[in-house]
This record gives structure tokens, sequence and C-alpha cells, in this order.
């Protein structure tokens, strides 16, 4: 339904930039049939302007800009921290940003799309930010100004890095194939399991997944209770609530194609709104619709000094959103701390599951 009745892009994001509209970008952009970068495209030339860079060379140059926050999403779960820029290594398509606060996996040939946005309107007053969007027009990675920024440092970089081309709109493309994964009864079990059980870092457990053409999720299933189990829906809002009662610090990752962003530490506030359950703390604050979460799995990784326990989402299309795990120094053994509450956490009671709906 077009709540907002507007009939252009250019019309519902001038109204949007100004404050006039109603709801998020991206919900305003779905009720015109559009993505959110073509509906921040169609303000190119007026207060949007289009960048023409290599995306490793920008990221390279963010830490000129100071304190800023940063914010990735998929359709479940938004992540914004507060941080700088810095600790930047870009190694062809893959970048990583190691500085503290500003904890992030970048993926950047799958970004298509980069602007410079102010919007100015009665409420949140005047922002800007950098915003990135992939090929097919969906956001990957948002960059905002604070108080505290070095907003000469951001004019640089736009001038630096302005397109000579400034019309309104983009081209995007279709959205890319889903893999095509093996069947259950295809999938060697018992020597998917032995492989689980023989890994010694968990950045093999994507290269498990594709040397056996299984998904993510297909995978929980198949290898058993021994390495994952699935948890109660509501396991989440026990284990926020856990670690902020205990101060215990944690890791949450949230992701989408181009970008993964990182919370190391404690949660503190949680806040539970109709279908959200969010993290209000001053340099991290998290929103995750608790109504997206078709499941939950616990998952046990070895490694060589152990065991790496996550708290795993996944969505209706089972498609993983969010990742917790408990914090750890590379080659740490996992806390034990983190190890009880994630085990402690109630299990998924297919009785009570069919009962309930």
């Amino acid at each position: 339904m077009n709540e907002n009745n507007f009939k252009t892009p250019q019309e519902a994001w001038a109204a949007f930039s100004a404050g006039e509209a109603k709801g998020y970008a991206v919900d305003i952009a779905s009720e015109l049939g559009l993505t959110e970068g073509e509906l921040v495209a169609a303000g190119t030339g007026k207060n949007v302007i289009r960048l023409d860079v290599d995306w490793g060379d920008l990221i390279k140059r963010l830490e000129e800009l100071g304190e800023v926050k940063i914010l990735t999403r998929n359709p479940s779960v938004v992540h914004e921290k507060i941080g700088t820029f810095g600790a930047v290594s870009i190694n062809g398509e893959m970048g990583l940003v190691l500085n503290g606060d500003v904890d992030l996996r970048l993926f950047l040939g799958r970004w298509g799309h980069g602007f410079a946005v102010e919007t100015n309107n009665p409420r949140a007053g005047r922002r800007r930010s950098l915003q990135f969007f992939d090929h097919e027009g969906q956001a990957i990675h948002k960059i905002f100004l604070t108080a505290k920024s070095n907003e000469a440092g951001y004019d640089a970089l736009v001038d630096e890095f302005r397109a000579e081309n400034q019309e309104p709109g983009i081209e995007t493309l279709p959205p890319l194939p889903k893999a095509v994964t093996r069947k259950d009864e295809e999938v060697d079990v018992d020597n998917l399991r032995a492989h689980w059980r023989k890994m010694t870092d968990v950045h093999q457990f994507h290269g498990l997944l594709k040397d056996f053409n299984v998904g993510r999720q297909q995978g929980l299933r198949l290898v058993g209770t021994e390495f994952a189990e699935r948890l109660s829906n509501d396991a989440l809002k026990t284990m926020l609530e856990s670690a902020s009662e205990s101060g215990l610090p944690i890791m949450v990752f949230v992701g989408n194609a181009g970008a993964i962003q990182i919370h190391t530490g404690p949660v503190k506030t949680i806040r539970e709104m109709g279908d959200w359950i969010n993290v209000m703390d001053p340099r991290f604050t998290l929103h995750l619709r608790m109504d997206m979460i078709a499941e939950a799995w616990i998952v046990r990784k070895p490694v060589r000094e152990g065991v790496i326990t996550t708290v795993e989402l996944y969505d209706a299309d089972l498609n993983n959103f969010a990742i917790f795990c408990g914090e750890r120094a590379p080659k740490d053994p996992e806390n034990p701390e983190w190890q009880k509450l994630a085990e402690e956490l109630p299990r998924f009671n297919a009785k009570e599951h069919a009962l309930a709906g």
C-alpha cells in the first residue's frame, strides 16, 4: 500500500529528506516498487551527490572523518556503532576495518553505488552521510556524521570522489539467483560430521559448507546435536537479558551481501517494543525484529583452543541474519561464562510450538 501516495521517486525523496513522509526510506521506496538505492538516487543533483570511486580507496580515507556512526542492516535487524575508521586493509574485493568500535568485513565486489546524502528535517535536524548500495539497489552500509565529525574532511572527500554524472536515477540489476545446494538425501552426513569435528578455526566453517554444497541452516540440521541444536525462538531475548544482567561481553554480527558489522563488548540497556528487541547503549544500538526469527540455533564449532559456541538466527527463507558469541581474543579459549549462558538457553520444543501455532 502506498501510504504516502507519492507519484514519482523525486517527489518521494524530497518529502522524505524534508521529514514530510511517513516511514523509513526503505519502506517508502517499497511503496513505489523501488529499492532504497533507487529512491536515494532520485535526489541526485539536489541533496544527493553520486560518487565515482574505487571503494577500497574511499574506505582507506574514511579515518579523515573522525568520529562517525556506522550502520549495517538486513531486513530483520539494524546494527549501529559509533567510532572512528582506521586499521583498514584491502585485499582485492575483500576489505577489513579493525579499529575497535568500527569492526567491519566488506565484500566490495557487491558494492554497486555510492552517494553523499544530506537531509534536513525538523525532528532529526541536518544529517550528512555516505550511503552505499549493491548492484540491485539494496542498502549495504551507511556512515553518518556526528557532532564530533570532521565536516571539512567530509566535504573534501565528497569533492574529490564526486562523479561527473549527477543526473538522478541509477540502473539496477535483477537479484542474483539463489545458490543451488545438495538435497538432504544426497549429503554424506557421516563425512560432514567427520570433517566438522576436525575443524581447527571458525573461518573453516564456510569452506566446509561449500565443500559439501550445503546451505548454512541445512548443515546445522544435518550435522546432529553434537554440533547444533535448535533453540526456542525466544532464546535471543533470554540471552540478551542475561548478558545485560551479568555484564558478560559478547560479540554481535549483523550483515548483508556486502558487509558484516560487529559489536564487541557488553550490552547494557535492553528494551522490548512490540515486535522489536533493542539494545540502546550510548555507542551501540541494535534493533531486531523478533517476529522475523523463524529459527534459532546453538552451534558448536571446534577450534584448536576447544570450541566456539554461537547463537544464530534465521528468517523464514532460512537466511542467517544475526550471529552472537562470547568476546574472545584470537587464540584464546572461549569464555566459559558465555558457553554456560548459551548452553542453558531453552531448546525448541516441537510439541509446544505446534500447540502455540
